[in-house]
């Protein structure tokens, strides 16, 4: 595998670092590699200054053979096929079929996991075309649930399965009428009953899941009892009833028995499971132990347990990364592996000289511990590419916000230990990042560039298409890996670049680069997002496709590019022209479209419409020249009052997709009727975001687009326009409210500015 290119910046354009990587010719390199390693010039060292007494971490337990996305979909069915069997058992007397394995050995020696044709099944009567059964590996999700009748004669589909799993049909036949059938029966059954195919229909959404995997995690831990009796229903959230309530023999939560689809007359005899254990709810996370470890006592576990891991058996000599790298993806691919190691992940402390490892003005290592003069210490403090200082570097636009971003503006420290890896990610909202290694092991790097990002998507879909369709997000939640030397990853004909980091050395990712590793042994790292000015589309790109996954923005688009634009009027030669030109198009598009569907709502749907506290005029006119104020005084006073805390929301999101609505929103009552009314105008945007997840049901907050569909699903005319309903009593939109997160006037306002002074610009 080709590693990406090194870096080597002048001292001058590494005090830019802005400026040097917007070059054309590193951006080239971003785009064709995904990322580049950077070396910094000779004379930068930075002391290492995290405070080793009081800096403690918390450390996430990796099982690696479960992170390979093929082995856990196996597991995860072998899981539901249990359960299944499990709670079938006792309604029909059938024997019990617990498997303990995933795959069946045939006489033959050949292995057949039941996953695996299980999901070919699926994919052949799924494929979008089904007149002639050409089979595609461009499955998107599961929809169709043929009968068993017709998957037993289907000639084709078992002709196709023998080619596939390269034996004879017959055998295929058997083992699917053995294991799978009656399972594939409730599937089908259930979606049936329920009037749509989509299997995560079948699932009750939860606020904490668990995973089907997660039994085998024993962490020794006891449970607060406290907590478990004071639990309420996994639907309703509520512990009223108790009486009526039951609880999963597998996952061992409970439900009201009139909560359940379909709701249950009486408690059941003998074993019970909920539906998310029986159709699987997809989840994966990782263990996290109390136990808090500081660098020396973690340096000690490494020492004691892991380095038989990178040494030679036989000879006792250190393995190479080669060798580490080969070791390390078999660990992965090996479902009997039950290899287990700890990483110090995703860390962010608070106190002085525990948030970098970098030199800063709150922490300065005894003496003893630094090697640099008081001058170099603050010249180091200072520097551009001090992760500290890197996201407000000049030229990034992150400091648009006025805020700070924990994991993105504020950098997130990583302590590897031995084969402890990151799985396949994209950075937030496909910003740049920079990852500096302080101290340690080496750190591997694989990178998949924005060219062959459609490719690894559908390569990974078409590998679990019941998993994606469960947990549409799963590439953002880092607990996936699949081999970037795997067979069906070649296939594909994704182009993926290695990287070796060292200490004193550099990662920088570009927007939508795929990125994964592993660490070699101890090491510690830091990293930090950014931007250039090159990246405002792939910010525009983030949240259309983070809508489709359900996924939060961690900041507005809509808010940083109109922030650009009024800066730009106080002061045009911040930023280049084509940054400010694009972000005044893209705020008048998403303005224009927003304002239309709006009026349209307005005339045919909507009798309320209000103005939240926090508007545009408040910003516009608060404003100081070099000092971005993005609140009224107000907010800004009660933001300071309650400090930076990481669980407070800057935005309004959608119930339904999870966008932030940065224009408008609809409070919509579910029932129709408004029995109870919120004066919502002066809530901040974290209560009106609890309001909305916390209100049993009752109502929700929709952007324009998620309402427009709720109105045209509820009530359409020939035309396809908004109309209400004949039966005013029954009109469900009636208490329904436009709530204006911003004022459009206020903003056309701005534009109408931003627009003279483009005309002007020299």
């Amino acid at each position: 595998m080709d590693h990406v290119p090194i870096i080597s910046p002048s001292e001058s354009e590494f005090a830019n670092p802005i400026d040097y990587l917007s070059e054309p010719s590193i951006q080239r390199l971003g785009r064709h590699y995904g990322m580049v390693k950077l070396i910094p010039p000779a004379n930068f060292k930075p002391p290492f200054c995290i405070n080793r007494e009081t800096f403690k971490f918390h450390v996430r337990v990796q099982n690696l053979s479960e992170l390979n996305i093929l082995n856990r979909c196996r597991l995860f069915f072998i899981k539901q096929l249990n359960n299944y069997n499990r709670a079938s058992s006792g309604k029909n007397n059938a024997n019990d079929k617990t498997l303990s394995n995933p795959y069946v050995k045939l006489s033959t020696g050949e292995t057949v996991y039941l996953y695996d044709l299980f999901i070919e099944i699926l994919k052949y009567f799924n494929d979008g075309e089904n007149n002639n059964r050409k089979r595609s590996r461009n499955l998107q999700r599961i929809i169709n649930f043929p009968s068993l009748q017709e998957i037993s004669r289907d000639t084709r589909l078992w002709k196709n399965i023998s080619h596939i799993f390269k034996m004879d049909y017959k055998s295929l036949q058997e083992i699917f009428a053995n294991y799978i059938e009656n399972y594939y029966e409730y599937l089908a059954t259930q979606t049936k009953n329920r009037g749509s195919q989509h299997l995560s229909k079948l699932l009750y959404q939860e606020e904490y899941p668990k995973s089907l995997l997660s039994d085998d995690d024993a962490s020794g831990e006891e449970e607060d009892s406290e907590d478990e009796e004071d639990e309420g229903c996994a639907v309703c959230n509520r512990n009223t009833k108790p009486t009526k309530m039951i609880l999963c023999d597998s996952c061992d939560k409970p439900f009201h028995i009139f909560c359940l689809s379909p709701p249950l007359d009486s408690i059941p005899k003998g074993d019970w499971i909920c539906n998310n254990c029986i159709i699987g709810n997809g989840y994966y996370g990782f263990r996290e132990e109390t136990r808090h470890y500081s660098l020396e006592e973690f340096q000690n576990l490494w020492n004691n347990n892991e380095k038989s891991l990178t040494t030679n058996a036989a000879t006792g000599e250190p393995l190479s990364i080669e060798q580490l790298e080969e070791k390390f993806w078999q660990h992965v691919d090996d479902m009997e592996n039950s290899l287990t190691v700890k990483y110090g992940a995703d860390l962010h402390g608070e106190g002085p000289g525990e948030i970098s490892g970098f030199p800063s003005k709150d922490y300065k290592p005894p003496e003893s511990k630094i090697k640099c003069s008081d001058q170099d210490f603050e010249n180091y403090t200072n520097h551009p590419m001090n992760l500290l200082n890197l996201p407000d570097a000049k030229g990034s636009l992150l400091p648009m916000f006025d805020r700070k971003i924990s994991g993105m503006t504020i950098p997130w420290i990583y302590v590897g230990s031995t084969f402890s890896t990151f799985c396949w990610h994209l950075e937030d909202q496909y910003t740049l990042s920079a990852n500096y290694q302080h101290e340690g092991a080496p750190k591997v790097w694989y990178s998949i560039p924005e060219g062959s990002c459609d490719r690894f998507n559908q390569l990974m879909k078409d590998l679990a298409p019941d998993l994606f369709e469960k947990q549409p997000d799963l590439l953002h939640q880092l607990v996936t890996l699949i081999s970037p030397y795997d067979e069906k990853f070649k296939k594909a004909g994704i182009k993926c670049f290695k990287a070796v980091q060292q200490p004193n050395e550099y990662i920088i990712t570009f927007p939508k680069c795929y990125h994964a590793g592993f660490n070699s042994g101890y090491n510690f790292n830091e990293a930090v997002n950014f931007t250039l000015d090159s990246w405002v589309p792939y910010g525009v790109e983030a949240v259309a496709d983070y809508r489709s996954t359900g996924k939060h923005c961690v900041f507005d688009m809509f808010e940083l590019m109109l922030n650009v634009v009024i800066e730009s009027v106080h002061q045009s030669s911040k930023f280049q022209r084509s940054l400010v030109e694009n972000c005044f198009r893209e705020v008048r598009q998403i303005l224009n479209s927003n304002v239309k569907t709006i009026e349209q709502l307005l005339s045919s749907v909507l009798r309320k419409k209000f103005v939240l506290g926090r508007t545009v005029r408040d910003e516009f006119a608060h404003r100081r020249k070099g000092n971005l104020v993005t609140q009224d005084s107000q907010y800004s006073q009660e933001q300071q009052q309650r400090g930076s805390d990481d669980d407070e929301d800057f935005d309004v999101f959608c119930t339904k997709c999870k966008t932030i609505c940065s224009l408008a929103f609809v409070l919509h009552y579910k029932n129709g009727s408004n029995r109870k009314r919120r004066k919502i105008q002066s809530m901040t945007p974290t209560q009106l975001n609890e309001l909305a997840n916390n209100n049993n049901g009752e109502l929700e907050i929709l952007c324009l687009d998620d309402y427009v569909k709720l109105v045209y699903d509820s009530d359409i005319d020939d035309q396809r326009t908004l109309v209400k309903g004949d039966d005013e009593d029954i009109d469900p939109f009636e208490n329904d409210e436009l709530n204006y997160v911003r004022d459009p006037d206020e903003l056309y306002h701005i534009l109408n500015m931003a627009g003279k002074a483009l005309l002007g610009w020299t």
